[in-house]
């Protein structure tokens, strides 16, 4: 089953919507000082999941990485 992977970085304004992101996809990397989490989620769920982080309080930008990266195992 290897499902594709999309990167989503997401950069917030304080650290407690950062622990939020988990609930999302696979969590990555978590940079307290510069405010910004990594995570990847399925390719078929991307638009879904985008949409609802963009609408949590404290959320400043949301960037979509490549697209269609293989399966992270």
């Amino acid at each position: 089953m290897d499902q594709r992977r999309i990167q989503i970085i997401v950069y917030t304004k304080k650290s407690s919507v950062q622990q939020k992101m988990s609930q999302f996809g696979h969590v990555v990397y978590i940079s307290k000082k510069m405010n910004y989490v990594c995570l990847y989620v399925n390719e078929s769920q991307k638009d879904n999941i985008v949409s609802k982080i963009k609408n949590l309080h404290g959320v400043q930008k949301v960037e979509v990485g490549p697209e269609g990266l293989d399966a992270i195992k």
